[in-house]
């Protein structure tokens, strides 16, 4: 089994390395005393933040592939081609 698919696996490391760069994105933005690198600073934080989501997201997704078909795909596949044909 590959790291990102066990429980605590390298996807859940990702979210919570990109959430911390947010954070010192962010105390970077409360430290900054030009409003366009404070500016600067929180957008690389949502940033940061959009990462760690759809990192959980992509382990949701994997979380249901694996609980609802066995692992196989196929029902997420079929489903997302049935939705873009």
């Amino acid at each position: 089994m590959s790291p990102n698919h066990n429980k605590g696996g390298f996807m859940d490391v990702q979210a919570t390395y990109y959430r911390r760069r947010a954070i010192v994105a962010r105390q970077s933005a409360a430290g900054a005393i030009d409003p366009s690198v404070k500016a600067a600073f929180a957008e690389v934080a949502n940033h940061w933040l959009a990462l760690a989501e759809q990192v959980e997201w992509l382990r949701s997704i994997e979380r249901g592939v694996f609980r609802d078909d066995g692992g196989t795909g196929d029902r997420v596949i079929g489903e997302a081609w049935r939705r873009s044909g």
